[in-house]
Parts: structure tokens; C-alpha cells; sequence
């Protein structure tokens, strides 16, 4: 599916996507009786809540993105001010940050640093260790950020694609008293669930491929027979 198709065009009211026109005629390509009111307003709720959907998913991907990118800029501050703080033309910093201490009646950093000597403790050395201590936890804070702000590698689940067909089997199971299953090969989806689902689904997604939606109708099917087992689904 095309991401620019999916991301930032709204979609149309759900009446006019699944008019009753493009409802009476799905019924009819699926061979059953022309849907009720109460299913035509669940399958009308589910294209909203695609809509949705994407809004959320979308947006978050986004905000991944500047999350991301203002860690990597922070990440990078960090980094070079460690650096510049090695640098020997300011070892005297530590003085510095001593003396400021003492102006400022600050109490003295509490970690102790067994590698200093007596003399060092006593003066500016604990501040200038205790301030790299913490730059350090800083730094490895943002990397864990950034971590946790990366989009994921690779193909995406498709999340509003999923949602919409696990209402579909809603429909379709609970409203429709049919069997939801797959049994998709060379190209076809032969049961009567995946004619319905795809006949909705290209509607609602026009771009949508047809192995998209059996990739999301499995997911269902796992999803289902995890909460109620049924060995003639597949």
C-alpha cells in the first residue's frame, strides 16, 4: 500500500464509501441476504475507525521521528562536551568548580572516588569527577532514548489494516453468523470471509494488495483460534 495514500489524505464519510448501493451490491457478489441496518452501521463505524487509526499511527510514527532527532542532537552535545572537558588546557576546572562551591556555601558531591588521592579530595577534584559521572549517565540515558525513539527496521505491521479486518470478522462472525477463515494460495482467497473482507477492504483502500489483506485475515485467524480453538480453521 502506498504510504502516500495512507498518510495525511482523509478518507471520505463511511456513507459514502460504503453507500447502501455498494452494500446491496457486496451482498449480492457474496451470495447472502441484503445486510440489515445494524450491519451496515458496524461496517460503517469500521471504515471510521480506520480513519482513525491511521491518525494515531501515523502521528506516533511521527513523533518517533522528532523524539529521535532531538535526543541525536542532545546525544551529540553531550558527547563533545565530555570531549572538551579532557582537554588538558582546562584541567584546572576543577578548581574552578571548587572555589564556586565554596562561594556559593554548596555542599561537597558525596561519590566517593578511591582513585584521587587525600590532597584531591580535599579540593576541587570530586566536583570536576562527580560532573563527568554524570555527563556519562547522561549520555548513555540518551542512547537508551534514542533506542526506544527508532522506528522499527524492515516492514511494519500495518496496524489500521488489522484493526479494520478484526472488525470485519466481527461483522462477519457475530452479525453475519458465518465462518471467518483463509485459504489463500496461488493467488486466490477461496473462502467466502476473504471475498467479503477484500470486497470491503478495496473500497475503503483502494491501493490495498490483495496480499495485504491475507497477511491481516491470518493475523485474525491466529488471533481467534488462540481464544477459542477450531482445527477446521486455517
Amino acid at each position: 500500500m502506498s504510504e502516500e495514500a495512507s498518510e495525511g489524505q482523509p478518507l471520505p464519510e463511511p456513507e459514502s464509501i460504503l453507500s447502501d448501493f455498494v452494500l446491496d451490491d457486496i451482498a449480492d457478489q457474496i451470495g447472502i441476504e441484503t445486510f440489515a441496518k445494524g450491519v451496515r452501521d458496524e461496517l460503517r463505524i469500521a471504515v471510521r475507525r480506520y480513519a482513525l487509526d491511521q491518525k494515531v499511527f501515523g502521528s506516533y510514527e511521527n513523533e518517533l521521528k522528532s523524539v529521535g532527532a532531538d535526543y541525536k542532537a542532545l546525544n551529540r552535545k553531550i558527547s563533545d562536551f565530555r570531549a572538551f572537558l579532557e582537554q588538558p588546557e582546562y584541567s584546572d576546572l576543577a578548581s574552578d568548580l571548587y572555589l564556586t562551591a565554596l562561594h556559593r556555601n554548596e555542599p561537597a558531591p558525596e561519590t566517593d572516588f578511591p582513585a584521587i588521592s587525600d590532597f584531591e579530595r580535599t579540593r576541587g577534584e570530586p566536583y570536576l569527577l562527580e560532573l563527568k559521572r554524570l555527563l556519562s549517565l547522561l549520555e548513555d540515558a540518551t542512547d537508551i532514548a534514542l533506542d526506544n525513539s527508532a522506528v522499527p527496521k524492515g516492514r511494519k505491521p500495518d496496524y489500521p489494516l488489522v484493526s479494520l479486518v478484526r472488525r470485519l470478522a466481527y461483522v462477519w462472525t457475530e452479525l453475519l453468523k458465518q465462518k471467518f477463515s483463509i485459504d489463500y494460495h496461488k493467488g486466490s482467497g477461496l473462502t467466502p470471509a476473504f471475498q467479503f473482507v477484500n470486497l470491503i477492504v478495496q473500497r475503503v483502500i483502494p491501493d490495498v494488495r490483495e496480499t495485504e489483506i491475507v497477511t491481516a485475515m491470518r493475523t485474525i485467524v491466529s488471533e481467534r483460534n488462540l481464544k477459542a480453538p477450531d482445527p477446521s480453521q486455517e
